[in-house]
């Protein structure tokens, strides 16, 4: 339970998020419902509305209909490769069964911070590629990369990834069968020949899904 400074809500989510984790609430196992919420805990209804949502958000529970909402069975994790032998500078990959890419190509003004990783003038437009990565049949990642007009035949010589976490964005959810608002892993990409930026991507990963591997090679 939280501390007596806490805001209420705190309070519930902790003591539900415990049971969740230790097993006093197991897969499948119906939460307390939101009256149930207010009687135990002697607390509100937007408290106990409010930990219910944040559960949800974080993919511990999942809401049903009419019936309540339940412990979630999570998933086991798998590993995507960074950089894999059987395919060199490629962003990530299972090495099960990976499935051609949907490929969706087009020219649009990039969103703002594609324009500054990109070093762009506002409103200059660059030829946008997405692609989805699907593994026997589920969703992997969703790729969106960006090369300014101009670029091509520039190789690049560096890769510059940031990694961050973040709730998905609508159509991210859609295209990956996710819930909204659900976490996702996104790595921040941007390949550079000197000083130039040539390509910038935005790789979005569902974080339970998947975790990442890096390989590195070390100096003899």
């Amino acid at each position: 339970m939280g501390a007596s400074t806490d805001p209420v809500y705190l309070r519930v989510l902790e003591d539900l998020r415990a049971r969740i984790r230790d097993g006093s609430l197991e897969p499948g196992a119906r939460v307390p419902s939101r009256n149930a919420i207010i009687t135990r805990y002697g607390v509100g209804e937007t408290a106990a509305k409010h930990a219910l949502q944040v559960l949800a958000s974080e993919g511990l529970i999942e809401a049903r209909a009419g019936s309540g909402s339940y412990v979630r069975r999570l998933v086991v994790a798998r590993h995507l490769e960074h950089d894999r032998p059987a395919g060199p500078g490629s962003p990530f990959g299972l090495d099960g069964s990976p499935e051609p890419a949907e490929r969706q190509v087009e020219t649009l003004v990039p969103p703002p911070h594609i324009t500054r990783r990109l070093g762009l003038a506002a409103g200059a437009p660059v030829i946008a590629t997405r692609c989805l990565e699907t593994c026997d049949g589920d969703p992997v990642q969703l790729t969106i990369s960006y090369q300014p007009r101009g670029t091509a035949g520039l190789a690049a010589d560096q890769v510059v990834e940031e990694l961050s976490a973040r709730p998905a964005l609508l159509a991210e959810a859609g295209a990956l069968g996710i819930a909204a608002g659900a976490t996702v892993m996104v790595v921040e990409r941007v390949h550079l020949a000197g000083e130039r930026a040539v390509e910038a991507a935005d790789i979005i990963i569902p974080a339970e899904r998947f975790r990442l591997r890096y390989r590195f090679r070390s100096p003899a």
